[in-house]
């Protein structure tokens, strides 16, 4: 097999059937919008270096085995108030006191509060998040590749954070359990995790059929949250993302992305993000910071208190779906007790839904249930966002007043005189 020595390169994209080698002294730079494939064997003894920015990620994907470290320049959300970025390490060996080390030195961006680092770790035990810290970063060791953490950057600087290390070129594991009822209920079934790679992964079967994390993972995963939960960075929390997500559209996940999934497992287990997950070539490159996308045969409902929106919730029909929960398509909302969710129309148990689906034949004569969590005291109001179903007649049935309020013609308004929870009273 032939080789390629690089000495000084600059690059958009390429693809190699045989080796790559970096040589002392040489220098190699993929830039925000570049892709890189190499179909044989990877060395470096000189320098390498990834970029990104805030909806662009390089991407290397090495097929052979791979030796010498690279810096992949990640972008991270500012640590501000309902900002963040949630990331996991896309390169493998690298010590998180040289992280913080590196990144809190000269013109570097990570934010530090005191003795605090903007970078920690989830507990789903006690559903905390803890930071590192001046006394503790020292003692903590590697970056555990394939968890996720959290991370935020100072504001007003470059939101670029340097990951130096060795590309993995294994099949990388992980291990989840499922502690939601840990310490007297205070625990969680969520768990942290992150792409291991410098390179995007295949997230749902939009993306690839077979080689996918949903896929891949489906026995770990809770069925009824079989989803990834992406951090949105602008305080309304997580948003799940399935087999078909905004008109089966393919879902990635960036180098260092991290994201939320259910484990389904109160003993542990191990997911799987394989080698052949990679790809360098997605058709879309966000970090889960996006916009909703209406679809035909939706329906878009709003829960806001006053002109504050507090929460929404999807119903889509089409086919091939049941009145049941059909795993990656009816997604469990991430917090249980969320101001507006759906129940299943059959074999409810118990699970509240931010996306449900529904065969077409439900279209016209469907009774769904709905879940509204409400102080008492306080006004809301539910609102019909957007129906994109033929000839609809949408109406809120509130069994306990005995109306039917027509979304189509106005707003459900309410101020309840004792608070409002679970479910029997909306539909």
């Amino acid at each position: 097999m032939k080789k390629i020595t690089l000495l000084l390169f600059i690059v958009f994209g390429f693809s190699y059937s045989q080796n790559l080698t970096v040589e002392s002294g040489g220098t190699l730079t993929i830039e925000k919008s570049g892709a890189v494939t190499v179909s044989g064997n990877f060395s470096n003894s000189g320098t390498v270096t990834m970029n990104s920015d805030a909806d662009e990620f390089s991407s290397i994907k090495i097929s052979g085995t791979t030796s010498g470290n690279i810096t992949y320049n990640r972008f991270v959300n500012y640590a501000a108030s309902g900002e963040w970025d949630l990331i996991g390490s896309p390169v493998d060996g690298l010590s998180i006191s040289d992280f913080v080390n590196t990144n809190t030195s000269g013109t570097a961006t990570l934010a530090t509060n005191g003795s605090a680092y903007a970078v920690g770790y989830y507990d789903n035990s006690t559903d905390t998040w803890t930071n590192y810290t001046t006394g503790t970063v020292g003692g903590v060791g590697n970056f555990d590749i394939g968890k996720g953490y959290q991370m935020g950057t100072v504001s007003g600087g470059t939101q670029i954070l340097a990951f130096t290390g060795n590309i993995s070129s294994i099949d990388e594991t992980q291990s989840i359990i499922n502690n939601n009822a840990a310490n007297s209920g205070s625990g969680r079934r969520w768990n942290l995790v992150a792409n291991p790679y410098p390179s995007f992964i295949n997230a749902n079967d939009d993306a690839d059929n077979t080689n996918n994390f949903l896929t891949t993972n489906v026995s770990k995963i809770d069925s009824n949250f079989l989803a990834v939960y992406g951090w949105d960075a602008d305080g309304s929390g997580y948003t799940a993302r399935g087999h078909d997500y905004n008109s089966n559209a393919a879902v990635y996940f960036a180098p260092g992305q991290a994201f939320m999934i259910a484990s389904d497992d109160t003993s542990g287990e191990n997911i799987t993000f394989a080698e052949a997950m990679q790809t360098v070539s997605p058709t879309s490159t966000d970090d889960f910071i996006s916009n909703d996308v209406m679809e035909n045969t939706e329906i878009f409902l709003r829960l806001y208190s006053y002109d504050e929106l507090i929460e929404d919730a999807h119903i889509k029909f089409q086919d091939n779906m049941t009145l049941g929960l059909d795993p990656g398509y009816d997604l469990g909302d991430f917090y249980q007790g969320a101001a507006l969710t759906t129940r299943l129309v059959e074999n409810d148990e118990g699970f509240n839904f931010s996306h449900q689906q529904l065969p077409i034949s439900a279209m016209e004569n469907a009774v769904i249930p709905l879940v509204i969590n409400q102080a008492a005291g306080q006004e809301f109001r539910i609102n019909l966002h957007t129906a994109t179903i033929p000839d609809p007649n949408i109406y809120l049935e509130d069994t306990e007043e005995g109306t039917m309020t027509n979304l189509l013609d106005g707003d459900y308004v309410l101020t309840p005189v004792s608070d409002l929870s679970g479910v029997g009273r909306f539909f």
